[in-house]
């Protein structure tokens, strides 16, 4: 009986966290009571606080469960690339991730423009989901700092400067492609990217 009360509290609080996500999307993160987020789902408001108790834990839980998921779906298919073909191989598969999930779209469009990021919000959610933020620089200069030492690019490469713009050109891609302000393939284009740059700094 335990068991199946834990499962049936993780599964109320899964609905909870999809309809947040509808809801945020939908209205915008500050105009999202815990009385829409309940109602769309046929829970009372006191159910959706016994899981959250504001709108901050429900942006983190969002963010834990993004993670959660595609770590899931393709973590084992991007673990450390140590080489440029691993690299390049790692945002090939999330960049066809990101394109052949529409939650996935959803949630990076609302968690960057459809939530005003106060200095509250912010430090609540960074306190539960650590330095996510800083996952890719990371993953892509340990890549580099790996090629550079099997010398498949110059020693002279900065590498800090390399992951950073990297970095930058996947995240503006991506919020290019998730506002469909044009009609693109995110995988072809970054790839494309990510090509020219490598031959720039290869040996």
């Amino acid at each position: 009986m335990a068991r199946r009360t834990r499962e049936e509290s993780e599964n109320t609080k899964a609905l909870i966290l999809q309809s947040a996500l509808d809801c945020f999307y939908e209205k915008g993160f500050s105009r999202t009571s815990f009385e829409d987020i309940a109602s769309r789902i046929n829970l009372t408001k006191g159910a959706v606080y016994w899981h959250f108790k504001n709108k901050a834990e429900l942006l983190a839980g969002l963010l834990q469960r993004s993670v959660k998921i595609k770590h899931d779906t393709i973590g084992p298919m991007i673990s450390a690339p140590s080489t440029l073909q691993e690299l390049r191989r790692f945002f090939e598969i999330e960049a066809n991730y990101i394109e052949q999930n529409p939650d996935v779209q959803k949630f990076i469009f609302f968690s960057l423009f459809q939530v005003e990021w106060s200095d509250t919000v912010f430090n609540q959610v960074q306190e539960t989901t650590g330095n996510i933020r800083d996952f890719h620089f990371k993953v892509v200069k340990h890549a580099l700092i790996a090629a550079q030492k099997k010398h498949e690019i110059s020693m002279q490469t900065d590498v800090n400067a390399v992951s950073l713009l990297l970095v930058c050109t996947w995240r503006g891609m991506i919020n290019t492609y998730v506002c469909k302000e044009m009609d693109f393939s995110l995988s072809q284009a970054f790839l494309e990217g990510f090509d020219m740059l490598m031959e720039k700094i290869k040996k």
